[in-house]
């Protein structure tokens, strides 16, 4: 919970660290992967004035005991004691002496402490985050992602997207790749039909085609007008991307499997559409990075998931464009973000603006750990 006493002077020093493990069934399966999980490592940091910031990463299904194993083992002793206006360097050492772990775990944690930080910053300087970061931006358009599953019949795909677009959303997303492609074409065609030409659609296969069907989708997807084709392959597949993406296709959108500056480098020239989730590409830090890759590169940014807190980041980018709504979080938190007729309003609040449902954190907290001075 992001309260307590504040002063302008955004640098302190940490006084206490804690990581809290929640594991939240969910009612309903969710997004193309069709997770009925949720697990979070919720970081809260304390300074010496009492001023609090907290951060987390997830996983849709187990997982998260090993961030939160290592969150304890190394970055919370490492960042008690710490002034914040050092951290920008601890950043680099935690990625250095984690190396040998790849960038799974490891960037799950520190982006869970990065976060964490920056609502610090935020809630010290009595600045809603995106202004602390300078905004270019105080409203961003948002896309329609939380309606479409592939259990959905036809026509409920399309009630759906129709939806989205009487609340004021130009575009929605559909998943494709869990029927048989020609089936999958269909759906898209048909929703295409209902919503007309002057709706945006994008389509997410959450990575489940081989090169050859993908190529094939691709080439179909540009006749519908798409706006653009996401994870048709496994983000591994460097390669393969770079094949689709010298053919008939729409934009390439890719990053969420991507973890890191680094990773998403590989996707420059061949995805023009980057999908960084904070939570687990580094953090605010990293994600600013990204952006200014992004922007080098003439791709744009547009976040996986999470919406309330990546508002914040969509409105201080660069080269950031898309706000994806999908609601992951509602039943965690007190507050949700609000959209009015297509468009989200960062926060005003200091810091990042997330409400935590206390109640509904503790009954589902497995695991609870902190580090003092």
């Amino acid at each position: 919970m992001t309260t307590g006493p504040v002063l302008k002077n955004p640098s302190s020093k940490i006084e206490q660290a804690q990581v809290r493990l929640v594991d939240m069934p969910l009612e309903s399966a969710r997004g193309g992967s069709g997770a009925t999980q949720l697990q979070l490592a919720i970081v809260r940091v304390t300074d010496e004035d009492g001023a609090i910031g907290t951060g987390y990463t997830y996983t849709l299904g187990p997982g998260m005991v090993a961030t939160a194993a290592l969150l304890e083992e190394l970055h919370l002793p490492a960042i008690v004691g710490l002034a914040t206006e050092r951290w920008d360097q601890e950043w680099y050492r935690l990625r250095d002496t984690t190396h040998r772990l790849g960038n799974g775990v490891p960037l799950l944690a520190t982006s869970a402490v990065d976060i964490a930080i920056w609502d610090l910053r935020a809630m010290r300087a009595e600045l809603p985050l995106y202004r602390l970061l300078g905004a270019q931006r105080d409203r961003v358009p948002v896309y329609g992602s939380g309606r479409a599953t592939h259990a959905m019949t036809t026509e409920q795909l399309i009630e759906g997207s129709i939806s989205y677009v009487e609340e004021g959303y130009t575009a929605v997303k559909l998943r494709i790749g869990a029927r048989r492609p020609e089936e999958d074409l269909a759906r898209v065609a048909a929703v295409r039909a209902a919503l007309g030409e002057g709706i945006g659609i994008m389509i997410d296969a959450n990575e489940r085609l081989d090169l050859p069907t993908a190529q094939w989708f691709a080439s179909q997807l540009v006749d519908l007008g798409v706006q653009w084709f996401e994870e048709p392959l496994d983000s591994r597949h460097i390669e393969g991307y770079r094949a689709l993406s010298r053919g008939r296709t729409p934009p390439l959108a890719v990053g969420e499997h991507v973890l890191g500056l680094s990773a998403f480098s590989n996707f420059a020239g061949t995805a023009s559409i980057w999908m960084p989730d904070v939570p687990l590409t580094g953090g605010v830090s990293e994600f600013r990075r990204i952006d200014s890759l992004a922007e080098a590169h003439g791709a744009v940014i547009t976040p996986h998931f999470l919406p309330e807190l990546h508002v914040h980041l969509v409105a201080a980018g660069r080269a950031a464009t898309w706000l994806e709504h999908f609601p992951l979080l509602d039943d965690l938190l007190s507050e949700t973000l609000q959209i009015d007729n297509g468009w989200a309003m960062p926060p005003e609040y200091p810091g990042h603006g997330l409400r935590w449902d206390q109640e509904k954190i503790e009954r589902f907290t497995v695991r609870l750990h902190e580090t003092s001075v």
